[in-house]
């Protein structure tokens, strides 16, 4: 190991001193340092948080849909009542995902909607239980929805399409 760097400055009293830096001792051996430096720099370019939607998720991103046949297949599996289960994300404007997990089990359907990652949005975890889930085309735009939840909204909005 490398002898730590020493400076050499002129204290309070007007004497001369010698300080070792402490850098070289907390980092330990050019390994470890090494090793800090590459754990720092791989946390950094990881995106810190940022959500990765799965190949098995519905997206929509501003219109452009993804995986579409998923929630159109959670829809007939509710209507057969089978067990089933969906996951929606919907991005926002400015790029935030809201993530939307549908559950369907032993005759429940429930709704789950989290809003944490949508930095100008509630920050919140919304959970629903509801009668129907159903898709309705309206003039320019299909809607899907659940309708006859309990809580706040009688209807929650799963994902709209524009069809333009």
């Amino acid at each position: 190991m490398r002898s730590p760097k020493r400076f050499n400055f002129v204290n309070s009293a007007g004497t001369s001193a010698v300080h070792l830096s402490p850098l070289p001792q907390l980092l330990g051996s050019d390994k470890m340092r090494k090793f800090y430096f590459t754990f720092i720099l791989l946390f950094l370019l990881s995106g810190c948080g940022e959500y990765s939607p799965s190949k098995h998720d519905v997206v929509n991103t501003h219109g452009n849909i993804e995986n579409l046949r998923l929630l159109e297949n959670f829809i007939e599996d509710v209507s057969m009542d089978r067990d089933s289960e969906v996951r929606v994300v919907n991005y926002t404007d400015e790029g935030d995902p809201i993530i939307h997990y549908l559950n369907y089990f032993n005759d429940e359907l429930t709704s789950k909607k989290d809003t944490r990652e949508d930095e100008f949005g509630d920050q919140l975890v919304m959970e629903a239980v509801c009668e129907s889930i159903e898709k309705i085309d309206q003039n320019n735009r299909t809607v899907y929805q659940l309708h006859g939840c309990n809580g706040k909204a009688e209807v929650i909005h799963v994902t709209i399409i524009s069809n333009d």
